[in-house]
């Protein structure tokens, strides 16, 4: 036989075999559509169906565009879509920790049809555009920026249970995707401020601009939450990430990130970190107290650098003057203005400390401004108290309990929204309530009215609240928000036209006026400390509206027992 008779023989006989083994692969699945695919498959060489890939999709989407009609090509589309399906089904799945584990990363093209995880797999089993669904990692691009657009990739199908997140944050990431690598951009942790003012600018028909800033945090927060070791160089930080005692942390108002990209000079943005590491791990402050110093010194940082790029270290006594004027010049109250002083003084004694400097350069005792305490009345008047518990029903439940907790123990905002379902009790005859003042960061216990006593009690049996439970929940079952009660009470004071709808609610007001109520009824001064929390009688003071004028009136009483002192107080002439 001819060498030439021969080959074209052995190459039927393989095909022929080629195509009994894909035939016996997918005998199991049965569509009329599946012949072409097999003959596709052995026209491509393909030799298991394993082997479908993307790419092989895209070749058999082009070899069936001069065979057969568009509507056709469509269902020969499913059915090679549902054999890679098939293929996959049979794999072995890899489960830890109750979860199935991640593919790892690969340079090639994932094409989310095709994932390895089936549970993401069937998020896209009807997706429209599936060419969207591609995702390239064979670009020529930084290996850790691909790597972390991985990551994101899959914390979007680990955390996000609706469609319409998903959607966006997927739409989102290609962007970013994009745009990162068309600058070159190797680290999206690290990108700087220059860039992300320029990813803020793309025009897009996919994501809008006020869009753009959501999906840097959302990028930005699923690498630091997923990384194996906390990344201290990373210009975000999300603080969900910290093992912080739940005492440094107010779970009504909590801080979530710390952003150091504002600071361009990298130096002074370095030495910032550092300061913050510190604060967040060697020191007992406050979670809320760190945060607001870092913004003073971030914005102190900002400014010193801005003209001259000037390094931190060898910033001098005339250039500290220089800021310092410019704070004095500002409409701020002094105590504001002291506290910008001593946070800067802190970061520079840190610097002093771990030698970055040899001297502070300024000296923060003579910057600081004397501070007088300042009497404002807060009360709240009695016509709004009385409208307010005319129209509480209009209120939705666990506003008006909130509220209650306002006027009747006079409790911080942040203290009730903090509460646990183990803090009312009876001791005695008397109904008494538990509480943390995350401003104090102590413990204190009140007595309180037996008729909230009995409302909180069938509150907490009706929602099955647990001793350790929030008492006011969010959605999510943690403390309820300071700011989500305020923008609510806000709500419903004007739905209800409160004072014609003029009412502005301030929830610090409450405090006053019960601490006014107090001392007008002849309670001392030191029990309404204690029963506020105060650690100085000073600041209660500031608390007690109308104390200038219970002073007056006792002064009136004694003049009025000296009739010559009684006419000149009152500017009378003595009858002689």
């Amino acid at each position: 036989m001819p060498a030439l008779v021969r080959n074209k023989t052995e190459r039927r006989l393989d095909r022929t075999s080629l195509q009994e083994r894909l035939q016996r692969e997918t005998a199991e699945i049965h569509s009329a559509y599946k012949a072409k695919v097999i003959t596709f498959m052995v026209d491509d060489g393909i030799e298991t169906i394993s082997d479908i890939d993307y790419p092989a999709r895209v070749r058999f989407e082009q070899w069936l565009k001069d065979k057969t009609t568009p509507a056709s090509s469509r269902q020969y589309m499913i059915a090679f879509d549902n054999i890679k399906r098939y293929s996959l089904s049979q794999e072995m799945r890899i489960i830890q920790r109750g979860k199935v584990v991640r593919p790892k990363y690969e340079n090639t093209i994932l094409f989310l049809p095709y994932h390895p995880n089936s549970d993401i797999r069937e998020m896209f089993k009807k997706a429209p555009d599936k060419d969207r669904l591609a995702w390239d990692f064979t670009r020529k691009t930084s290996e850790r920026l691909k790597r972390q657009v991985f990551d994101i990739l899959h914390y979007i199908f680990e955390c996000d249970s609706s469609y319409e997140n998903r959607r966006r944050h997927l739409l989102g990431l290609r962007e970013v995707y994009d745009f990162c690598t068309d600058e070159g951009i190797e680290d999206i942790e690290q990108l700087e401020l220059p860039q992300i003012q320029k990813f803020m600018a793309l025009k897009s028909e996919q994501l809008q601009p006020e869009k753009r800033t959501g999906i840097l945090t959302y990028c930005r927060k699923a690498l630091f939450m997923q990384a194996d070791e906390i990344n201290w160089d990373a210009h975000v930080w999300f603080l969900d990430r910290f093992h912080i005692q739940p005492e440094r942390l107010d779970a009504a108002s909590p801080v979530s990130t710390i952003s150091f990209v504002e600071v361009e000079h990298r130096k002074n943005r370095d030495l910032l970190k550092k300061y913050t590491r510190y604060g967040l791990g060697l020191t007992n402050i406050s979670v809320s107290a760190i945060r607001a110093e870092h913004t003073f010194i971030r914005n102190f940082l900002c400014a010193v650098s801005q003209d001259d790029d000037t390094d931190i270290c060898s910033v001098t006594p005339a250039k500290m003057e220089e800021y310092f004027g410019r704070q004095r010049q500002r409409d701020i109250q002094a105590e504001t203005y002291n506290k910008i002083v001593m946070s800067i003084f802190h970061f520079f004694n840190y610097l002093r400390v771990k030698q970055y400097v040899e001297t502070i350069p300024f000296d923060a005792e003579s910057c600081l401004k004397k501070t007088l305490p300042k009497h404002l009345d807060r009360s709240v008047a009695q016509a709004v108290t009385e409208e307010i518990f005319e129209k509480l029903p209009g209120f939705p439940e666990t506003i008006r309990l909130m509220y209650l907790h306002l006027w009747g123990i006079g409790l911080r905002i942040s203290e009730v929204c903090s509460l646990k379902g183990d803090a009312y009790y009876i001791q005695g005859e008397d109904a008494w309530i538990q509480v943390y003042q995350i401003k104090m960061r102590t413990y204190k216990r009140i007595p309180i009215p037996a008729a909230l006593y009995k409302l909180m009690k069938v509150y907490l049996k009706k929602h099955r609240i647990q001793a350790e439970d929030y008492v006011f929940q969010n959605t999510k079952g943690g403390a309820y928000r300071t700011g989500t009660f305020r923008y609510n009470m806000l709500k419903y004071c004007e739905i209800n036209h409160i004072q014609n709808g003029e009412y502005v609610f301030k929830s610090h007001d409450y405090r006053h006026t019960i601490a006014t109520y107090f001392y007008n009824t002849g309670v001392p001064l030191q029990s309404i400390r204690d029963y506020l929390g105060h650690d100085y009688e000073e600041m209660t003071e500031q608390y007690i509206d109308y104390m200038p004028k219970k002073i007056e009136k006792a002064s009136e009483e004694y003049f009025s027992r000296h009739s010559l002192a009684a006419c000149m107080k009152r500017g009378e002439k003595k009858d002689e």
